[in-house]
């Protein structure tokens, strides 16, 4: 007791004698220390998350040779809900998102040499054609072992979906990643001549189709915002006619709609990154049903945001860093919604989930520089920072085009795809003089 006495003043003295000296720690060790911590949560997490996944996979694989109702494989389905639960303690959903072989876990890529781990898991998932899975907070045992059930039997049609495991089915049409060529033709041609009637009677036609989809794509968002059922032939059948009128050699930049309110913003910057994007396209040669996919891939770019609370998209103020952080969800739970659509461009999906990841790989969701985007990406990339800029918000005016150029050229090669730069700012210049 002496001796531990002894310690005690010992460590008492020095405590005393600490406390009178000044403190070491600067401002910059402590922010270096809260990166460090931050960086180790987040590792944490992710050997969270793979674990919980590998456990899975070997609950279906043990399921099918044995049943769901085996001793082992109760067991085996206790722990892994503990360890979701751990998870979403931890974050607010767990989202799995595939492309064709590619797995995206909450905004990362899974690293090629893990990639093996989950190929059987991703395998099943599409067996079932599932392409998204999200696990949210309040899951309950009941909802994991129907889910795990209905992928384990090769007898079930569907796949558990409900309050706290949403997952959907892959419906959109063939992949574009091949069909979509990456190498631009050389731009058309101009004419400058003077503005004849049926150019009017055209561009009349264009400004009247663009306020329709702008209703259009009001009565989609608000749709998709109240989970109701939305029935995509109008978008289709207006933007069938746009892609047709829009291949007449007019000038873009007349056709982009003008903001009326703020709450607007959302449906008109839709609308004109369409539009921005489709001028991009056809002046690299994209024709007929390669412009008509561009299309629609465009005008569903943004739909994640329809699942981002009004007051963070409104706000008129800077974003906090939990703001930052809910508002970049939006590109994938976009790309999750679309994959059910029916016989919708899978590069739809692409877009959704790509639109903020810059040329040099860095920007939102964060999946890894070797994760190279798709060229119709970088067009919306283009489109969605100039009518960004353009445009008036609560937190800032619209910039003048001068300072949005220099934007643009600036960020090339970081930001954006020095060719498609060029190229833009080549319609841009074509455009600005003739008025239609």
């Amino acid at each position: 007791m002496r001796k531990f006495a002894r310690y005690a003043a010992h460590f008492k003295d020095n405590g005393a004698a600490c406390a009178d000296m000044p403190p070491t720690v600067t401002a910059e060790d402590q922010t270096g220390n809260m990166i460090l911590s931050k960086q180790k949560q987040a590792k944490i997490l992710d050997q969270k998350i793979s674990t919980t996944l590998y456990l899975l996979r070997t609950i279906i694989t043990n399921s099918r040779l044995y049943s769901i109702d085996n001793e082992k494989v109760r067991e085996m389905i206790s722990k892994a809900f503990n360890s979701l639960n751990e998870i979403l303690r931890s974050t607010r959903e767990l989202t799995l998102l595939i492309i064709d072989n590619d797995l995206i876990i909450n905004n990362r890529a899974i690293r090629p040499e893990e990639a093996e781990h989950f190929t059987l898991f991703i395998t099943i998932l599409k067996q079932k054609e599932i392409g998204h899975v999200t696990f949210k907070k309040g899951i309950t045992p009941r909802e994991l072992v129907q889910f795990l059930s209905d992928l384990s039997s090769p007898l079930s049609q569907s796949v558990y979906n409900g309050a706290g495991i949403s997952c959907g089915k892959l419906g959109f049409k063939e992949d574009l990643r091949d069909t979509i060529s990456s190498s631009p033709s050389p731009a058309a041609t101009v004419s400058k001549g003077e503005v004849t009637p049926r150019d009017q009677e055209l561009m009349d036609k264009l400004k009247s189709l663009s306020q329709e989809q702008l209703i259009l794509a009001q009565e989609l968002y608000f749709s998709v915002k109240q989970k109701k059922e939305y029935n995509l032939h109008g978008v289709r059948d207006a933007m069938s006619s746009f892609v047709t009128l829009f291949s007449q050699n007019l000038n873009p930049l007349s056709m982009l709609t003008t903001l009326k309110s703020g709450d607007e913003y959302t449906f008109t910057h839709v609308i004109n990154v369409c539009i921005l994007t489709l001028a991009q396209a056809e002046s690299l040669g994209f024709k007929d049903q390669h412009l008509y996919d561009i299309g629609i891939t465009a005008a569903l770019h943004d739909i994640g945001k329809v699942f981002i609370p009004d007051e963070i998209l409104n706000k008129p103020a800077k974003l906090d860093p939990e703001e930052r952080e809910i508002i970049e969800t939006h590109s994938m739970k976009g790309a999750g919604y679309i994959l059910n659509l029916s016989n919708v461009p899978k590069l739809a999906v692409l877009a959704a989930l790509e639109h903020h990841i810059r040329f040099d790989g860095s920007g939102y969701p964060n999946i890894g520089r070797n994760w190279k985007t798709h060229i119709i990406s970088q067009m919306i990339s283009i489109a969605d920072t100039y009518d960004a800029m353009r445009s008036c918000r609560p937190y800032h005016d619209p910039a003048p085009e001068k300072k949005i150029i220099d934007v643009l050229i600036k960020e090339k090669g970081s930001s954006f795809n020095p060719l498609l730069v060029d190229n833009f700012l080549t319609i841009l210049s074509r455009n600005k003089s003739k008025p239609f």
